[in-house]
């Protein structure tokens, strides 16, 4: 490899995707969580009768997130053997350019931070409008 500190550099931006996919993933059980201990809602009641709108939205672009930095991942390896000077594809690609690797990746790596956001926004867009009964 011509220049190691490229080899840093994706690697600190893979632990940070990695992060917010491990966030994302922990935010799926949140509103469980919340609404059974801290909005007290009971055991007997479904809570499909309860979740609006927001949770399954927020849920989505979890999802996506997840989605999103798991492509990220295989990207960076696929980056890392372009890096090292072999041929690596995308997909379907025998032999991807590096710079639509890296636009690849700088795709997925903002997609998945900001779905994580709105997931979260979501998530606490029904938390704050709940209202019991």
């Amino acid at each position: 490899m011509k220049e190691p500190w490229k080899k840093d550099t994706n690697e600190r931006y893979l632990d940070m995707v990695k992060s917010v996919v491990n966030l994302s993933s922990a935010s799926l059980l949140l509103p469980v969580f919340f609404a059974r201990n801290f909005i007290d809602i009971p055991k007997e009641t479904p809570l499909i009768s309860v979740f609006g709108c927001s949770i399954y939205i927020a849920w989505i672009l979890l999802g996506l997130s997840i989605l999103s930095g798991l492509f990220y991942q295989y990207l960076s390896a696929k980056w890392l053997r372009i890096a090292w000077g072999k041929p690596a594809g995308i997909l379907w690609s025998k032999n991807t350019p590096e710079s639509i690797v890296e636009n690849t990746m700088e795709w997925c790596l903002w997609i998945c931070v900001a779905y994580f956001m709105l997931g979260i926004g979501a998530t606490l867009y029904f938390f704050i409008s709940y209202s019991v009964g």
